[in-house]
């Protein structure tokens, strides 16, 4: 079943299966997190959740020995917390209502290790009288704009902006964090260029406000398209996180990282409404749709079928003559997402599956 693409999917109990459903091979995943502990070192990996966001997966992590991780919403960070021995770092920000959830969940868990990230100082200030009213001290991390343009104090700034933050006595200032998602050069050497000449200016800074300090800070940087550049600094934190699951985004724009599809769309034509033209039950609300209709999946056995039109139910293809002829409505398709994070966000669970069958259900718990 590696790479899940010479081969086509086998499943045989499909009479009780609807469509479309989002399928995941454990085996795969197994296989993907050994592959990434030969990559990065387990003391420096921090998986980022928000790809999987469920339950039975991080135990598969957890069962790795890991036992740092990243999110992206409160959900997630509640779903983690039911493991009381684990870091979390919640890499977004914390304002208004999400801000005093964020209080209440540390009120909750004392003993957890819970952090979030800073950017901007006045939010750091009510973050601080907040943690202040339930004699709380917070752990921070501050959020660095490596070019993204997202979120983040740009780098010429941080030093300015850790002197501001550092008076909040509440707060206590544990290292720095830094995505660069917008970096997309497909080759390798090209992509860690790109990546070494804003880092080295991150370094530069952070040497001055760590001799400040007089301590070291912690760094955690990247996702999946740039952590085989920070594994190679040994006091930096990687947090992918597609790796467990993989997309055919990623497939094509990070080749030299090759892991297996354990997350797949199955899926029904459910019409033939004309000469050479199938329609399958995959519309936009059941994968991921930011991307034009030509880059949104992936169907192995059917590269030449090419999407015309898709809508919130229906996606509409064109098949070659010779095959549209022979295709049954009811024949079953399997699909790989090109972007496989929202895509899980859809589906409120994954159907297990294991030696060719449907073998349990595994919930989605943390989908918004």
């Amino acid at each position: 079943m590696d790479m899940m693409m010479q081969s086509p999917y086998v499943i045989k109990n499909t009479d009780q299966l609807a469509s479309p459903s989002l399928l995941v091979f454990p085996e795969v995943v197994q296989a993907n997190i050994a592959k990434i502990l030969t990559k990065v070192k387990l003391d420096k990996l921090r998986p980022h959740i928000k790809t999987i966001k469920s339950k039975p997966l991080i135990q598969l992590l957890i069962d790795a020995g890991v036992r740092k991780f990243k999110c992206a919403t409160l959900k997630e960070a509640s779903l983690l917390l039911e493991w009381e021995e684990l870091d979390i770092l919640l890499a977004y920000p914390v304002v208004g209502y999400q801000l005093d959830q964020f209080i209440q969940l540390l009120v909750k868990h004392p003993q957890a290790k819970l952090q979030c990230l800073i950017d901007d100082v006045a939010t750091a200030s009510l973050l601080h009288e907040k943690a202040a009213q339930y004699g709380l001290s917070v752990s921070v991390f501050i959020d660095v704009n490596l070019g993204m343009g997202r979120t983040g104090v740009a780098i010429d700034q941080l030093e300015e902006f850790y002197e501001e933050v550092k008076a909040f006595d509440h707060l206590e200032i544990i290292g720095f964090h830094g995505y660069d998602g917008h970096i997309r050069e497909i080759d390798l050497g090209e992509r860690t260029k790109v990546v070494k000449a804003v880092f080295d200016r991150f370094l530069a800074v952070l040497k001055r406000i760590e001799e400040q300090a007089h301590r070291k800070l912690t760094c955690v940087f990247g996702g999946s398209n740039t952590f085989p550049i920070y594994s190679q600094y040994p006091f930096v934190e990687c947090s992918p996180g597609t790796f467990m699951l993989w997309d055919w985004g990623y497939h094509i724009s990070l080749p030299e990282q090759n892991f297996g599809f354990a997350a797949v769309l199955f899926t029904r034509i459910i019409s033939k409404p004309s000469l050479n033209h199938v329609c399958l039950d995959l519309g936009y609300k059941a994968v991921a749709s930011e991307n034009p209709i030509a880059q949104r999946f992936h169907i192995p056995k059917h590269e030449n079928w090419r999407p015309i039109m898709q809508s919130e139910e229906h996606l509409v293809l064109e098949v070659p003559a010779a095959e549209w002829e022979n295709l049954a409505v009811g024949t079953e398709v399997y699909v790989i997402p090109y972007h496989i994070c929202p895509t899980v966000a859809m589906y409120p669970f994954y159907r297990v599956v294991a030696e060719e069958g449907i073998r349990s259900t595994w919930e989605i718990a943390a989908r918004y």
